[in-house]
Formats: C-alpha cells, sequence, structure tokens
C-alpha cells in the first residue's frame, strides 16, 4: 500500500526524521512512501506566489522562511544511498498557477528529476482558498468552484503532474455550489483526467483540520470509478505520525 503524499513541512532533512517516517509507516501496513515539500519552501519556486490579490494571502507567503531546493535535492541524493526496508519516492508539490506555466517547466527542467510531481489547486482568484472561511466567503461559491476545476483541468491539460492532489480540497469548510454545478464540474474534470491518463489522489488530509470525512466526496469517487480514473491513499502527513492517517477509511483504485 501506498501513502502518496507525505511532507517533511517543518521536520529537518535528517535521517532520523527519515526513520521515524519508515518505521510509523511499516507499523501501519504501508510499503510505498512518497516524500515531498510544498514550492512555497524553496526560493527558486517564489515566483509562483508574486500574483497574490489579498492582504491574508500576501501575509502568509511572507512569513515563509524560503531555502534553496539543493538543499532537498542533496538530501534525497542522501537518503537514496541507504538501503531502506520499503520503497521510498521523492517529489514536489507544486502549487499550480496557469499563468506560470512556462516558468514552471522551466524550473523543474534545470532540476534533477524527481520520483514524482503533485499538482495541486491551493488559490483561486489570487487568493488561498483552503486557509480560512473568511477568505472564502468573499467569493461567489458557483464562481469559485468553477474556476477552481478549471484551473485543476488546466494542470492536467500541461502534463507536468504524475498526480493531481486532494481534488476537492476546497470544501474544506463546508461551502458547496449547487448540486447541478457540483455534479457538472466533478464529471467535466472526470473525462479531462481520463483524456490525459491522470491519475489523482485519495487525501485524508482535510480530517486534520476538523473535516468530518477523509478523502473525496462520495460523488466524486463514484463519477471517477465511472471514468476509471486511477487514485492511491496520500495522507498529507505534515508530521511523521500523521503517516496512514484514517487508512481504514479510505479507498485506493489501482
Amino acid at each position: 500500500m501506498i501513502d502518496g503524499h507525505i511532507h517533511f513541512e517543518k521536520q529537518p532533512y535528517t535521517l532520523g526524521v527519515v526513520n521515524s517516517m519508515v518505521e510509523t509507516a511499516i507499523s501501519k501496513g504501508i510499503d510505498e512512501i512518497w516524500l515531498l515539500d510544498h514550492t512555497h519552501k524553496f526560493k527558486e519556486f517564489s515566483f509562483l506566489y508574486e500574483d497574490l490579490q489579498d492582504e491574508t494571502s500576501i501575509n502568509w507567503y511572507k512569513r515563509k522562511k524560503t531555502i534553496s531546493v539543493w538543499e532537498y535535492i542533496e538530501f534525497i541524493g542522501y537518503i537514496k544511498s541507504k538501503k531502506w526496508p520499503i520503497k521510498i519516492k521523492f517529489g514536489l508539490e507544486v502549487c499550480y498557477f496557469p499563468q506560470h506555466e512556462i516558468e514552471i517547466k522551466k524550473v523543474l527542467e534545470s532540476l534533477p528529476k524527481f520520483d514524482f510531481l503533485i499538482g495541486s489547486v491551493h488559490f483561486v482568484f489570487g487568493t488561498m482558498i483552503d486557509y480560512s472561511k473568511e477568505l472564502q466567503d468573499k467569493f461567489d461559491i458557483n464562481k469559485m468552484y468553477i474556476e477552481y476545476f478549471n484551473i485543476q483541468k488546466k494542470a492536467v491539460i500541461s502534463r507536468i503532474f504524475d498526480v493531481i492532489g486532494h481534488p476537492d480540497s476546497i470544501k474544506l469548510f463546508g461551502n458547496y455550489p449547487s448540486d447541478e454545478i457540483n455534479h457538472q464540474l466533478i464529471e467535466d474534470f472526470a473525462n479531462v483526467l481520463e483524456k490525459y491518463n491522470q491519475r489523482v489522489e485519495n487525501n485524508s488530509g482535510l480530517t486534520r483540520y476538523g473535516f468530518r470525512y477523509g478523502g473525496m466526496s462520495e460523488e466524486m469517487l463514484e463519477i471517477f470509478k465511472k471514468h476509471n480514473i486511477k487514485f492511491h491513499k496520500s495522507s498529507d502527513a505534515h508530521i511523521f505520525s500523521d503517516i496512514g492517517r484514517i487508512f481504514d477509511k479510505i479507498i485506493d483504485n489501482e
């Protein structure tokens, strides 16, 4: 079983942290872990956050202490030189902004190839829509959902990513569009995923913030299975103890 989304976040790049990740994964019956960090952690990707529009999102990024992605790449080489009892992959979670697609590709081409790339949508209309309900409430919910799924479709069409991350995380604060719009958005998204043979993840991370269930909605799962979309389990762990979080309550579709 895979846990396809595990962050270092504020944990240091050390052998001890990876040992703890591996031990936790084994205890949960997981035999493959995908380790990564957000692009907002690395100064080489600072251009992605130049277009933020609201004060909360701008200040959020200003508080980030960025490092060079090469520190991470050097650490990857060190960990890969060791032998491990389970499979370990290393990647990046890229905040996808369609207007920066060319720049994203250029930076990635300048770096050694990662084992995987996850494309995620955290920003809509220049606002961090998974930060607070107050930020979401500033927008017409139908329009926000339409734009969110449009950006995700563009991420798929870009062919940059191996996986689309947490494809319905926009639901975090309980805001939903009309049922008719929601269903059509998921259907249209599934058609694009199917056309481009794009994998997604069934991500349990929203439960860390108190969301009532882990993973994709039942409607999204049903539509994705109808379209034969492949997805695997991901915890979105930001600390090693969250690896495999509620994996007994979410499914994969390998």
